[in-house]
């Protein structure tokens, strides 16, 4: 008896070896599966960031034009390229010495600024525009004489943490 006893006990010796083998399995699966889920997560986190920035900037410049009609109206914020700062603004935050198109053009080199900055080969622009066309990617303005048209603001950026890792866009119109 002694004997046989001693005998069912030797194979049952790896056993407990092979139960512990699959558990570790079965958890670095899991581990790995909470890895994949945390790498996710950052990549939206940061495309989420950059959308709320681009919010921010859109409405930035919106207020920034609120605050100098008469340049809105004579079309100097609708300027793709080439606004540069002007240096009318002493840096004590006043707009001392500035006509109404400097600031214009201060405000439109400042926000160009402050995108490039912020967001990863970001740029801007502010057009009229009646939003036909926009769906395809390529903002479509229009005369900027044209108050028909509303304005929008496009902010633009490269976003490689998301999935798809294209150039996203975000338009907005506003009200003036």
């Amino acid at each position: 008896m002694a004997n046989e006893y001693g005998r069912m006990r030797r194979r049952q010796l790896g056993f407990n070896l092979i139960e512990v083998m699959i558990a570790l399995v079965i958890i670095s699966l899991g581990l790995l599966g909470l890895a994949g889920l945390q790498v996710s997560s950052l990549k939206q986190n940061q495309s989420a960031y950059y959308r709320s920035q681009a919010t921010l900037f859109a409405y930035d410049i919106a207020d920034r034009m609120r605050a100098n009609m008469d340049e809105v109206n004579a079309g100097s914020y609708f300027v793709a390229s080439g606004a540069i700062e002007s240096d009318c603004i002493n840096y004590t935050g006043s707009a001392t010495g500035c006509d109404a198109g400097e600031m214009a053009s201060h405000d439109i080199g400042e926000w160009l600024a402050a995108i490039n900055e912020e967001l990863p080969l970001g740029g801007g622009l502010v057009c009229r525009s009646d939003l036909t066309g926009d769906d395809l990617g390529a903002p479509d303005c229009e005369d900027p004489g044209d108050a028909s048209n509303p304005v929008v603001v496009y902010v633009w950026w490269n976003d490689d943490k998301s999935a798809s890792g294209a150039t996203a866009q975000f338009s907005v119109g506003i009200e003036l």
